[in-house]
C-alpha cells in the first residue's frame, strides 16, 4: 500500500513538472513571438522612413494612418462612454431595487403592526363584552332605552325615544362606551345617531352604565325586546328585583 502512495507521488510529481515544461515552453514562445513582432515593428518603421525619403506619396499614407488612429481613439472614447453609462445604469436599477424591498419591508412591518393592534382592539372588546351585563342580565334597577341621540357631550347624552320623554343620561368614568362595536368615548358619539342604553338612578339623576351607539355609517339592528327589557317607543321598564 504504501508502494503505491509512493508511485502516485512519483506520478504527481512528474505531472507537475512537465507542466512546468510546457509553462515555460510556452512563455518562451510567447517572448519569440514578441521579439519578433517586435523586430518586424522596427522593419516597417523602417521602411517607412524609406518610403519617406523615396516617395512624395508618403504624406497620404501618413494623413491616412493618422485618420484611422483618430477614428480608432473616437471609437474607444465611444466604447469607455457606453461602459461608464451601463455601469450607471447598473447601480441605479440596483438602488431602485434596494429602495423598493425597503419599502416593501416597511409596508408589510406596518401591516403587521396594524393587524397586531386590530388584534389587541378586539381582544379588548370582547374582554368588555364579556364582562359587561347583557341586557338580559341586567343589574337589579338598571333600565333599557332605545332611542336616538340628541345631543352630547362629555358628562351627558341627551336620548329621545319614540312617544316618550326625553332622558337625559349621565356619563361617568365607569359608563361603558361602543360606537359601531368598537370602543369609544362620549366625545365619539354623533347626534342622530341610534342609541341603545342600560341605566340606574343615582342621586336622582340617570345614569348610564352601557351606551351602544350606531352611527348613520352603519345601519343600526332592530332591537329584539327580551324579558324585562322594553322595545323602541315603549316606555322603559324596571326589571324585577328579587
Amino acid at each position: 500500500m504504501s508502494g503505491q502512495k509512493q508511485g502516485e507521488q512519483v506520478s504527481a510529481a512528474q505531472a507537475v513538472e512537465q507542466a512546468q515544461k510546457q509553462s515555460e515552453q510556452a512563455f518562451n514562445q510567447a517572448k519569440d513571438a514578441q521579439r519578433k513582432a517586435s523586430e518586424e515593428q522596427r522593419d516597417t518603421a523602417q521602411a517607412q522612413r524609406n518610403l519617406q525619403e523615396a516617395q512624395k506619396d508618403l504624406t497620404k499614407a501618413q494623413a491616412q494612418v493618422q485618420k484611422e488612429g483618430k477614428e480608432a481613439q473616437q471609437a474607444q472614447q465611444q466604447a469607455q462612454q457606453q461602459t461608464e453609462q451601463a455601469e450607471q445604469t447598473a447601480a441605479h436599477a440596483q438602488q431602485n431595487a434596494l429602495e423598493a424591498q425597503r419599502q416593501q419591508q416597511a409596508e408589510l412591518a406596518r401591516q403587521a403592526q396594524q393587524q397586531a393592534q386590530q388584534q389587541t382592539e378586539q381582544a379588548q372588546q370582547q374582554a368588555q363584552a364579556s364582562s359587561a351585563p347583557s341586557p338580559a342580565t341586567q343589574a337589579q334597577g338598571e333600565q333599557l332605552i332605545v332611542g336616538e341621540v340628541l345631543t352630547v357631550n362629555d358628562r351627558e347624552v341627551l336620548v329621545s325615544s319614540r312617544g316618550e320623554p326625553q332622558i337625559r343620561l349621565q356619563v361617568q368614568p365607569g359608563t361603558v362606551i361602543t360606537v359601531d362595536g368598537r370602543t369609544a368615548r362620549a366625545a365619539d358619539i354623533e347626534e342622530g345617531s341610534q342609541v341603545r342604553a342600560s341605566y340606574n338612578t343615582q342621586a336622582g339623576e340617570p345614569t348610564a352604565t352601557r351606551i351602544e351607539v350606531t352611527t348613520s355609517r352603519q345601519p343600526a339592528m332592530p332591537a329584539v325586546p327580551e324579558s324585562g327589557q322594553s322595545a323602541p317607543g315603549a316606555q322603559p321598564e324596571r326589571l324585577p328585583q328579587n
